[in-house]
């Protein structure tokens, strides 16, 4: 149902924590939007979340077959891909059916459940990336051309981050913070207008936004960035770990090159696809969420959801073995 420019993010700012009524919501559970703008965003998530299904379905087939032969640091690929898989059965089938029916159609509790699984599956992903990123690191500079970290050290690896996500996913449900609809009316995320309603939600969104993205940015960033200056000055003979050796030789070293180029590629793709949502939830928490373009508002958790199908083609573009089965 489409309001007036005036209406619009009117009414989003709880009063307060806690459960919310069904009078407090019922506006905000309307689209913002125009009802042409309420179906394509309808049969674009249809079409990102079918891809991404047969796209990530295909990267755990795929892992699934050779898991004989899969690395350590490859099991952070099929826990993304399980994300994805994940974010795409369980979150995107809601948003797309409210985006057709022109407004969120599932409820208070609806709309708590769908921003649980896609902030629990999110925070999951990022979690899985930083430690992925770290992992490359040490093989790349302490382990090389060493044995890889056991499967084992990277299955405790993997099921820390998501714990970790499940932890930031279940602070809202105990009272810290609480999920939201969006400024659109279409899905629902964490109360971004918390910040400035009570000091429960500015806490939430400081601490979100410094431990579930400012720090994992900035250890991707560096170990990356440190990858990278491993790598130049092994090309210099500098780096005397990195050099090509009779046990390994040259096929190990390119080997090494390819799963880091694969492990940027995913990590700037999220990055890509999630940091302009986190800068649109940001300027929400300061600024007001009246303070946001609608089209910006909406465009941006948009975008985001579309990564769940960039990274299948990432690995089955990038990853040779899986190209040949």
């Amino acid at each position: 149902m489409a309001t007036t420019p005036a209406d619009r993010l009117d009414g989003l700012t709880p009063a307060g924590r806690g459960a919310t009524t069904a009078e407090t919501h019922a506006d905000d559970f309307a689209s913002k939007l125009s009802r042409e703008a309420d179906i394509v965003i309808g049969v674009y998530l249809i079409l990102i979340g079918t891809g991404a299904i047969l796209g990530n379905g295909r990267v755990l087939w795929l892992s699934y077959r050779c898991r004989a032969r899969l690395r350590p640091v490859e099991m952070f690929v099929v826990s993304l891909a399980v994300a994805d898989v994940g974010l795409s059965l369980v979150g995107h089938p809601f948003a797309a059916a409210s985006s057709l029916m022109g407004r969120w159609s599932f409820g208070s509790a609806g709309c708590t459940w769908y921003g649980f699984v896609v902030f629990f599956l999110g925070i999951a992903s990022i979690a899985s990336m930083t430690l992925m990123s770290i992992m490359r690191f040490m093989i790349v500079y302490k382990r090389y051309p060493g044995q890889y970290p056991t499967r084992r050290a990277s299955c405790v690896l993997v099921t820390a981050a998501w714990l970790y996500g499940l932890f930031w996913a279940c602070a809202p449900l105990a009272g810290w913070s609480q999920y939201q609809p969006e400024p659109y009316g279409l899905s629902c995320s964490v109360d971004w207008g918390g910040f400035s309603s009570d000091a429960g939600g500015s806490s939430f969104i400081i601490c979100m936004l410094l431990f579930c993205t400012a720090v994992p940015v900035v250890i991707m960033v560096t170990s990356y960035a440190a990858i990278f200056v491993i790598y130049r000055q092994a090309q210099k003979g500098v780096v005397l770990n990195l050099q090509v050796n009779a046990t390994f030789g040259g096929k190990r070293q390119r080997t090494e090159r390819k799963l880091t180029l694969i492990a940027l590629a995913v990590c700037g793709g999220f990055l890509l696809a999630w940091l302009p949502y986190a800068v649109v939830g940001l300027w929400a928490s300061v600024a007001g969420v009246d303070a946001v373009p609608l089209a910006l508002a909406s465009a941006a958790p948009l975008f985001a959801k579309s990564n769940s199908l960039w990274n299948p083609i990432i690995y089955l573009g990038m990853n040779e073995r899986f190209r040949s089965e």
